[in-house]
This record gives C-alpha cells, sequence and structure tokens, in this order.
C-alpha cells in the first residue's frame, strides 16, 4: 500500500461483529455489504438499527468483535489510524 491509496475506493463490511465494550450485546452482527467503488450509498433506518455504528467502526473509533472491513481488497485493521481517517469521509 502507497501513498495512492485508496485507488478506487471499494469498501467491503465482511461478517462485521461489533459490540461497544467486551460483555454488551453486539450492535452490528454478522453485517455484510459491498459498496463499489464510485458508489454513493445512503444508510437509512430506525433508531437503534445502527447506522452510527457502520461509521464508527469504519472510522475504528469501535473495535470488532469478527469479521473485517476491507477498502480496496486491503483490510483496515492493518491500516495506521490517520492513514485510515484521512482517506475516508461521509456527508451526514
Amino acid at each position: 500500500m502507497g501513498e495512492n491509496w485508496p485507488q478506487k475506493g471499494t469498501v467491503e463490511f465482511k461478517n462485521v461483529t461489533m459490540s461497544y465494550r467486551p460483555g454488551l450485546e453486539p450492535v452490528l452482527k454478522k453485517l455484510n455489504f459491498k459498496a463499489q467503488a464510485g458508489m454513493r450509498i445512503g444508510i437509512v433506518g430506525r433508531t437503534g438499527a445502527g447506522k452510527s455504528s457502520i461509521l464508527q467502526a469504519l472510522f475504528r473509533l469501535a473495535d470488532l468483535s469478527d469479521g473485517a472491513m476491507l477498502i480496496d481488497d486491503y483490510d483496515c485493521k492493518d491500516l495506521g489510524l490517520h492513514t485510515l481517517r484521512k482517506n475516508i469521509s461521509f456527508i451526514p
């Protein structure tokens, strides 16, 4: 991975499970989706559905219990936080 990462911007969640603290019920449970490069997506749902939790997982504000998040087939857990966070963005 070089300074030109990400090249395309494909984002994939593979069986992502996340809790805010050990021992708490997971807020994301085996979440799977793939957003192709160049796609614009919206995440909608009622209160407590996990919309904000998806963003918190993507920005690594909380650790995953299981699964992987990939950007251009590169596992986000292997990236430095600064590199990850400066190369992704969202519009609230």
